[in-house]
């Protein structure tokens, strides 16, 4: 009879952990951004800082390693839902009030903006994939970062990169 009850509980904890890899599968993988120094009443607003990204995953949160730069590129890319080349992610963060402003509203004027290059975007989503790498295997969460960050040829034979996720953001007003 206890070997009975034994194997039940391993059968249930076999169909949870089924049951986690098709909602990940299905949904894909959640993040949380955290954003700082938000003027009373808006939302990733210009002056804001990009302060955190977090994989949540089974009620914790796990941070991922990433300097401003990378926090920059991951938040543009959480908020755009088709695949876009480097020329395309560099236009579209120049031509964005919220990264123009970056970190505006931080205390003396602590500006944390940063231009990224055309020619810097592939080696930065490597950086991205090994970081994703890194929390996923923090979180025991068997994912391949290639299937998080997607890489999408075109006929141009440029890469059109993709975050394969959904996020919220979480923000901090100003003190």
């Amino acid at each position: 009879m206890r070997m009975r009850n034994e194997f039940t509980e391993v059968l249930a904890t076999v169909d949870l952990l089924l049951f986690e890899r098709k909602a990940l599968r299905a949904m894909g993988v959640h993040f949380r951004i955290l954003h700082r120094f938000r003027a009373t009443g808006s939302d990733c607003a210009p002056g804001e800082e990009v302060t955190a990204a977090y994989l949540v995953h089974r009620a914790k949160e796990f941070r991922l390693p990433l300097g401003c730069s990378l926090l920059l590129l991951f938040d543009y890319l959480s908020r755009q839902r088709m695949p876009l080349t480097a020329a395309q992610i560099i236009s579209g963060m120049r031509a964005d009030p919220f990264f123009q402003k970056h970190g505006a509203n931080a205390p003396y004027s602590a500006r944390k903006r940063r231009q990224l290059s055309h020619s810097s975007i592939k080696e930065y989503m490597k950086r991205l994939r090994a970081a994703l790498g890194q929390t996923f295997c923090d979180a025991r969460l068997h994912l391949d970062p290639l299937s998080v960050l997607v890489s999408e040829e075109t006929l141009s034979n440029q890469a059109g990169y993709r975050l394969r996720a959904s996020c919220e953001w979480i923000h901090i007003d100003i003190p």
